[in-house]
């Protein structure tokens, strides 16, 4: 999940300048919706079938979810990238792990030792010396725009653990379907629309690896090691990332 993840930041900078960032962001998502509806459909499942066997109160969780982490944080990522370098965002988003344990740390009440706390210290300022202006004025625009998608995300995350009645495909498809039809459908309204075939199919595709199996795989491991763990592993990430952007 962290490998196919950290990926996204620069194979998504070499997109940004053929298309808006707000349909970037939606063409990422949509993508990870059509190849997990895929999936559901080689497996014989439904998306609609299994969510309507939620209950009330992990209905308003997954739309939460849906919100803060396939509709907002999307945008927020697809404007930092923009502006910042694939090499800054990739490493940035390690505050998503950082953001994640401190929420479930605090709201859900979920155990966190002390060389967890530890990482997530040296996350944090690292950050902080990336988001710097060079003249230690003021933190970077860019910077805090990708620094926003990890909070979303975080909440993201600990929204999504708690809705355990469906699989992990069908809660990932859901946040694909959400945020890739409400950005594409903003980037049409705002006369944004514009993009041609070959970048259009490279930003599918990339949502489909990097927004879907990868986000099946973190769903997975969100149940079995609980959000402040997983989040830790899956700081490896901007490694990934760094690395491709070099």
């Amino acid at each position: 999940s962290a490998a196919l993840f950290g990926l996204s930041p620069p194979m998504a900078k070499m997109l940004v300048s053929e298309m808006s960032p707000t349909l970037l962001a939606g063409l990422l998502y949509l993508g990870a919706f059509a190849g997990l509806e895929l999936a559901l459909l080689a497996q014989k499942r439904r998306l609609l079938a299994e969510l309507r066997g939620l209950s009330a109160n992990h209905r308003l969780k997954a739309a939460g979810a849906a919100a803060a982490g396939g509709i907002l944080a999307p945008l927020c990522l697809a404007y930092g990238i923009k502006a910042a370098s694939a090499f800054e965002v990739s490493l940035l988003l390690n505050l998503e792990a950082t953001a994640t344990t401190i929420i479930a740390w605090l709201v859900f009440k979920e155990h966190v030792g002390t060389r967890v706390w530890a990482s997530q210290g040296f996350l944090v300022a690292g950050a902080a010396a990336l988001t710097l202006e060079a003249g230690g004025a003021g933190f970077s625009g860019p910077g805090l725009l990708i620094v926003a998608a990890c909070v979303l995300w975080a909440i993201d995350n600990n929204l999504t653990r708690e809705v355990d009645e469906v699989s992990p495909s069908a809660l990932a498809a859901l946040k694909g379907l959400a945020g890739g039809t409400f950005n594409v459908a903003l980037a049409v309204a705002l006369g944004q629309g514009a993009v041609g075939p070959r970048a259009a199919a490279g930003g599918l595709a990339i949502g489909a690896m990097s927004y879907g199996l990868s986000l099946v795989l973190f769903i997975a491991a969100l149940r079995e090691l609980g959000s402040s763990r997983a989040s830790t592993y899956f700081s490896a990430a901007p490694l990934f990332g760094a690395a491709v952007s070099i």
